[in-house]
């Protein structure tokens, strides 16, 4: 049985990034840059405006004041977009926002500060010279590298693409995961229940929904019965995946039924099972595909244990496959509230809670029961308390990491 930081770092070590692929930059956000975006040219591209006013030359309004306005004679005007001008000596020219600036003019006398009566412009204020003039270039230069490969595209990276002409950009791949809920006893969202000892499953959609959160793009193979032909028939759907997650069926007395199957029809090979962490302690992680770049995790079929192990085990390695810098979840120290007990400190355990900031630390509450059966446990929460090997009691107030898998409560304090 694997220790859990030995598992995860077996893990990671046996994650390979996933290669390339184009896509229009409208598909683009929270992805990874696979390519350099360079500047086609000069931005701006030419001397303009940064205020609605009079383009005039320095000389013209120097010592200009409200008892003594310098008068110019106005001699047109340019827009955005439009033919730029030539401002002669005692001249102005009227520009907006963005336009031009007009030859022989070197500063821009914003609106406010004038009067226009007939063809005649007063202006009542000296400015610096170059006032609300941007240069070109002002915000990068072309053959720029404006935004390297390896970052994360945000809003603002999907506009610097659109002003350098870039329609389509190479973007780290997005992994198909797949995923096979197993068990007689498993129903699906609309199956009548004809036996108490059935369930609907809500491992196929908490686990369907974090894989989106995520990034990656799941993949719903179906329910498989116990039994060997259903098995085999629904892992035939899972070869053009890049992950298989199970959910079900790696318990004691069931390990080597989940192992035949997928060595038997995918190939995988299997690395470990089972890890000194609660809760998930049943999982069975394994490589497979041709180059054995592709994963398999058979989670529990608790539907806490399937979504922590998520969070713990497969969300940083499919973070990794998409080219991410930082694969984990934040972790912050927190005050644990009541603080916490437990029988045995046999193994590390992922404590539920709820995590609040307050003015000067983060606060910590356990979510109430704390079996993996109890899904609404993870309903109240937005962290996981770590309570490490050996320790079998964390006093009120505390201090413990957790690690925060919904940080939106930051949000709240904005």
């Amino acid at each position: 049985m694997k220790e859990y930081w030995d598992a995860l770092e077996i893990v990671l070590n046996s994650t390979k990034v996933l290669g390339n692929e184009k896509v229009f930059i409208t598909q683009a956000l929270g992805r990874i840059l696979a390519e350099d975006i360079v500047a086609d040219r000069d931005n701006p591209p030419f001397d303009n405006s940064g205020m609605d006013g009079f383009a005039v030359k320095y000389e013209d309004i120097k010592e200009a004041t409200e008892e003594n306005p310098a008068i110019l004679e106005l001699v047109g005007e340019v827009k955005a977009g439009g033919e730029s001008l030539k401002v002669e000596s005692g001249t102005a020219v009227a520009i907006y926002t963005g336009a031009p600036i007009p030859e022989g003019a070197d500063t821009v006398v914003q609106k406010e500060l004038t009067k226009v009566e007939d063809n005649k412009v007063f202006i009542f204020q000296e400015l610096p010279k170059g006032a609300n003039i941007r240069k070109r270039g002002d915000d990068y230069r072309a053959g720029e590298v404006l935004i390297p490969k390896g970052k994360l595209i945000r809003a603002a990276e999907v506009g610097i693409m659109a002003s350098v002409n870039r329609a389509t950009v190479y973007v780290k791949q997005k992994p198909k995961v797949g995923i096979l809920t197993t068990g007689d006893e498993i129903l699906d969202i609309g199956e009548p229940i004809s036996s108490p000892s059935q369930i609907r499953t809500s491992n196929t959609y908490s686990l369907y929904a974090q894989i989106l959160e995520t990034g990656a793009e799941p993949v719903i193979l179906g329910f498989a019965k116990d039994n060997p032909e259903d098995l085999r028939e629904k892992l035939e759907n899972a070869k053009s995946c890049d992950v298989l997650l199970t959910t079900g069926g790696v318990s004691v007395g069931e390990y080597d039924l989940v192992k035949d199957f997928v060595s038997e029809v995918l190939g995988v090979e299997p690395i470990f099972w089972k890890i000194a962490q609660k809760p998930g302690k049943p999982v069975v992680f394994g490589i497979w595909g041709k180059e054995k770049e592709k994963l398999f995790f058979g989670i529990p079929g608790n539907p806490v244990a399937a979504m922590v192990v998520f969070e713990t085990l497969v969300k940083p390695a499919l973070r990794k496959m998409m080219g991410f810098e930082k694969v984990f979840n934040p972790v912050v120290k927190a005050k644990l509230i009541g603080g916490y007990k437990r029988k045995k400190g046999d193994r590390l355990e992922f404590v539920r809670v709820s995590v609040e900031k307050t003015d000067d630390c983060f606060i910590a509450k356990t979510t109430g029961k704390q079996g993996s059966n109890i899904l609404t446990s993870m309903l109240k929460a937005n962290g996981l308390a770590i309570v490490d090997k050996g320790i079998t009691e964390i006093k009120d107030s505390e201090l413990v990491d957790v690690i925060l898998f919904d940080s939106s409560f930051m949000l709240e304090k904005v």
